[in-house]
């Protein structure tokens, strides 16, 4: 057992990080604690971890990264790129019409499938519930 400098919680050294600089190999804020700090620490400086991250994208080794994970991306799941291609194809052709999203009627919305071959049977959802809905993924407000 150990207590939290920060919140003052006394808890299993499961929730600390280990740190091998301390006494007893762990950090001495819980992960909880941590955690948060590191959040408020990316809100704080948002404008400067944005100017970074647009500059390491520029970068030659970053660009060749990127694409050469989209190329195994798109070799494991090529049904998945047929699939955004043809709902791509058929938006512009006007065969298929973007809906507003069907949980919250946002107008902007994405195609959703809920199964890749059937490519044209989608589903409109806007980011936030595409994200949260059917990814499972937390999508926290920009401000």
């Amino acid at each position: 057992m150990k207590r939290c400098f920060k919140c003052g919680q006394t808890k299993a050294l499961a929730d600390f990080y280990s740190h091998p600089r301390m006494k007893d190999g762990r950090l001495n804020k819980c992960k909880e604690c941590t955690k948060a700090d590191v959040k408020q620490c990316y809100r704080d400086h948002r404008q400067e971890r944005a100017a970074y991250e647009r500059e390491r994208f520029k970068r030659p080794e970053r660009k060749a990264e990127i694409l050469a994970c989209q190329r195994r991306r798109r070799a494991r799941f090529p049904n998945k790129l047929r699939a955004y291609n043809l709902v791509h194809r058929s938006l512009r052709r006007g065969q298929l019409i973007r809906q507003p999203c069907e949980r919250c009627g946002h107008l902007d919305a994405q195609a959703h499938h809920d199964d890749y071959d059937r490519p044209l049977d989608v589903r409109w959802l806007c980011f936030k519930c595409h994200r949260e809905g059917e990814h499972g993924q937390k999508v926290i407000a920009q401000s």
